[in-house]
């Protein structure tokens, strides 16, 4: 068989998705933008190296970190890379 394609690539991120909002299923309250904040929040990357990545502010950054914490139950990065620390 041939190399992976897109759209197989894409069926893989969607099982990966699906699973992860098995075991973690508050996740689903994330709106897409907060969703790839947070998953740079588990990466070592500073709030400033996100808003970079993501070509957003570093204010924007801060504020949907506010709101993930919020929906998560959260106070700090650090409950967060302890509470998802096996994603």
């Amino acid at each position: 068989m041939g190399s992976p394609n897109y759209f197989d690539y894409m069926a893989l991120a969607e099982s990966e998705y699906k699973r992860l909002l098995e075991v973690y299923p508050e996740l689903k309250t994330l709106s897409k933008r907060e969703f790839e904040v947070f998953s740079q929040l588990l990466t070592d990357k500073t709030q400033a190296q996100i808003a970079e990545g993501l070509f957003i502010t570093h204010s924007s950054v801060h504020f949907h970190c506010k709101n993930i914490y919020k929906k998560l139950k959260i106070n700090s990065r650090k409950q967060l890379l302890i509470k998802y620390k096996n994603i």
